[in-house]
């Protein structure tokens, strides 16, 4: 990613907004640059492809040995990524995959999921960090299939845990609505497992990419 340019800019006050729909911003990771000024990765033999993304270059990890594979950012700080989600109106959060192969298959019942995380204040006591997730509703594409997006809403407004959304962790002994406000209000880790977080899976060797990690924000008219 260019240097001048941590995030590229793709939409904003958009122009062909529905009637009644309110505009949105969006901010993306489009791996533009060399794998160092990359802010999202996937394991120790990421490469950036100068092309074969949705469209353009994109982070390709060809033989990444995992049970889950699981995007995560590690970009510098601040970060649009991170934050008071709520403050910033947050509406989504979004990634584009592709799998190359996998040496056991991808089951056609295995989805990508949303995870947010907070450190609850307390960056260096993981005691009582606390999750917040969302299991999408489109399978992991099979090997050979085409690139395939994942979008999730998030309702950065609500004050209560919203439906299709799960807490877990010790979340400092709060209650399931208490834990969703905490959270959404100090994001300090997002990532992105495919697979239900509950659920366990083999390891394997995946050949796959990522590409347009994307987080969406409401814009006032």
């Amino acid at each position: 990613m260019r240097p001048s340019a941590l995030f590229a800019i793709l939409f904003a006050f958009a122009l062909t907004v529905p009637a009644g729909a309110a505009p949105t911003t969006t901010v993306a990771e489009p791996f533009d640059g060399t794998l160092d000024q990359a802010t999202w990765r996937l394991g120790t033999l990421d490469a950036i492809e100068p092309a074969g993304g949705s469209p353009g270059a994109y982070l390709h990890n060809p033989q990444f040995d995992s049970a889950v594979p699981t995007p995560f950012y590690v970009g510098p700080l601040p970060s649009p990524f991170f934050g008071d989600y709520r403050a910033a109106s947050v509406t989504s959060l979004c990634l584009d995959v592709i799998v190359y192969a996998a040496s056991i298959g991808v089951d056609n019942r295995r989805p990508v999921s949303l995870v947010l995380t907070s450190d609850m204040g307390t960056p260096d006591d993981p005691s009582d960090d606390c999750d917040v997730y969302t299991v999408g509703n489109k399978k992991v594409p099979s090997p050979g299939a085409a690139w395939r997006s994942f979008d999730f809403r998030v309702p950065s407004g609500n004050t209560t845990l919203p439906s299709g959304w799960t807490v877990r962790g010790a979340c400092a002994g709060l209650s399931a609505n208490g834990a969703w406000n905490a959270v959404v209000t100090n994001v300090t880790r997002v990532s992105f497992p495919f697979s239900d977080p509950d659920t366990f899976w083999y390891f394997q060797i995946w050949n796959l990419g990522i590409h347009n990690v994307r987080i969406g924000f409401a814009t006032a008219r």
